[in-house]
């Protein structure tokens, strides 16, 4: 049996078959590494709900592009909130750090207004900030509210120290001259637990406003005063009064000033009146010593010097239960520039005037601000009668004490027992016998005038006086009839006046004739006899 055996052959080259997977392999390979480097990073966001998110869906965009696409959301391990799985594109994945910021966009109804009312048609979105340039970071924790300003923002952020937040809130408006250049973006308690740090952001190119010379108060709500103009209202804007809001502008008298630097700490004033007061620096504190009652003397009640608010009240207390003159301690707070502006006193010096003015009769009162809701205030007044030298203003290290005197609630009580005096004195018996001694005299007379029908003689009396009223006037009537007559008969141009001035001349001349008759009788008295000679003639 013949058996055949196989002959081995080796080939020289690779069978036309592999060439198809091997390019078909070599495009796929292509086609990862393309798509390897076309891929962004995959991040992840924590929110505290997935309320309206949905993958495959839900976009994350930057300035309204999309870059990217949420792809999944899962819940975190403690189950308290939701881990959103997104993808980003290449081109900005490389701007992702940790400074990098992502929110929800839903939308909105505030007291500035309606806002993103286009998602309720497109649905929910993701906005990313990419922040200031740091270092690489995937995994994120969602904002709550979308913040007030976007890192490419050009402007400033500052810090306002405030006594209290007050009706101030995350977006609350910040005006200068009442135009809005910037909002509040943040607010926090100090870590010593005395006074709020509240983050605002001011826009390019207002930020260039901000001077270290610059005044910060609140605006918040509604304002009313009164004064002897009347009665003020005040109100930023509408946006103030529901979410409250900050005012700025820049003190006047300051030369040579210059811009705030950016993260400067100012001191938020509770309003503009406030600002005005923060002139005045210096505080100095003395003690006042009363025996009256101290009802309705408050903390914070006003220190008056001729009308001029120089301090405020800022505690009362009792210094002993026993009866005892003196034992009701009142502390004050004095503003010395508001005596003397643009000065700057030390204590010494301050109490060395007030030591002047006391030895000129310098005493602090209390008196009544407003009988209506009993509220008082110390006044410092000059007394007449208080130089007896036994009072003196007494120097202490921490609170001078400066001389009192009685109250206005002595001065009230002194003023009407002297009228209570006054009108003790008044003898009202005897007035009150008198008007009743007049009153029956009065009745008596009216008597006999209504026996003697004196009222209807007097009402005939009267009408005859009117009759005669009535006469006169007509009389007066015809009067200025002939009057109006007689002047137009001698008016200068009427032919009486001619032939009256003509008769005057003739009467003249006559008697001119006359005088001569007499002259020559005096001369010769036979004249009338025996004639008169040619010759004498």
């Amino acid at each position: 049996m013949r058996i055949n055996r196989a002959t081995v052959q080796r080939i020289s080259s690779i069978s036309p078959i592999w060439i198809v997977p091997a390019v078909a392999l070599a495009i796929a390979l292509w086609l990862a590494v393309q798509a390897r480097m076309e891929k962004g990073a995959t991040i992840e966001i924590e929110f505290a709900n997935a309320t309206d998110i949905i993958p495959g869906q839900t976009q994350i965009r930057l300035k309204d592009v999309r870059v990217g696409l949420v792809k999944d959301v899962k819940l975190t391990r403690d189950l308290k909130s939701v881990r959103v799985i997104a993808e980003l594109d290449r081109e900005v994945s490389q701007n992702l750090s940790k400074n990098s910021r992502f929110w929800v966009v839903t939308p909105r109804i505030s007291a500035t207004g309606v806002s993103n009312l286009g998602t309720l048609i497109s649905g929910v979105y993701i906005v990313m900030d990419p922040g200031e340039p740091g270092e690489f970071e995937t995994k994120f924790k969602g904002l709550k509210e979308p913040p007030v300003y976007q890192s490419d923002e050009p402007g400033m952020q500052y810090v306002m120290q405030a006594e209290e937040l007050g009706s101030i809130d995350i977006g609350s408006p910040l005006y200068y001259r009442q135009i809005r250049v910037g909002e509040v973006t943040s607010y926090k308690l100090a870590e010593d637990n005395n006074h709020v740090d509240i983050n605002v952001f001011i826009r390019a190119p207002y930020n260039k406003l901000v001077q270290t010379r610059s005044r910060f108060w609140n605006v918040s709500g509604f304002g009313l005063s009164m004064g002897a103009d009347g009665i003020k209202a005040h109100m930023a804007s509408l946006a103030s009064l529901i979410s409250g809001g900050i005012a700025f502008d820049n003190a006047a008298g300051f030369e040579n000033a210059t811009l705030a630097e950016e993260g400067r700490r100012f001191f938020l004033y509770p309003d503009r009146e406030s600002v005005q007061e923060g002139r005045f620096n210096i505080k100095y504190y003395y003690l006042l010593r009363f025996s009256d009652s101290v009802r309705g003397l408050t903390v914070g009640a006003p220190v008056e010097f001729r009308g001029i608010h120089i301090g405020e009240v800022v505690d009362v207390s009792l210094d002993t239960a026993d009866n005892i003159e003196k034992s009701l301690l009142v502390y004050i707070a004095m503003e010395p520039q508001r005596l003397e502006p643009n000065t700057n006193p030390t204590r010494e010096e301050v109490d060395a005037r007030m030591e002047s003015l006391v030895a000129q009769g310098l005493r602090a009162k209390m008196k009544t601000a407003s009988m209506l809701t009993g509220s008082r205030y110390i006044d410092l007044v000059f007394e007449n009668d208080a130089n007896d030298g036994h009072v003196a203003f007494v120097r202490a290290e921490n609170y001078s004490e400066i001389p009192t005197a009685n109250g206005t609630i002595d001065d009230l009580t002194r003023e009407v027992a002297g009228i209570v005096g006054k009108v003790n004195n008044i003898p009202f018996e005897q007035i009150g016998s008198d008007l009743s001694a007049s009153m029956s005299s009065l009745k008596t007379i009216l008597g006999d005038l209504e026996r003697n029908q004196t009222a209807d003689k007097m009402d005939a009396a009267v009408a005859n006086l009117d009759k005669t009223l009535e006469n006169a006037k007509q009389a007066l009537g015809q009067l200025d009839s002939v009057l109006q007559s007689v002047d137009h008969a001698i008016a200068p141009d009427s032919e009486l006046k001619y032939e009256l001035t003509e008769m005057l001349k003739a009467v003249s001349e006559a008697a001119g004739s006359v005088e001569l008759f007499v002259n020559e009788l005096n001369r010769n008295p036979n004249a009338l006899i025996s004639g008169v000679d040619k010759d004498d003639e």
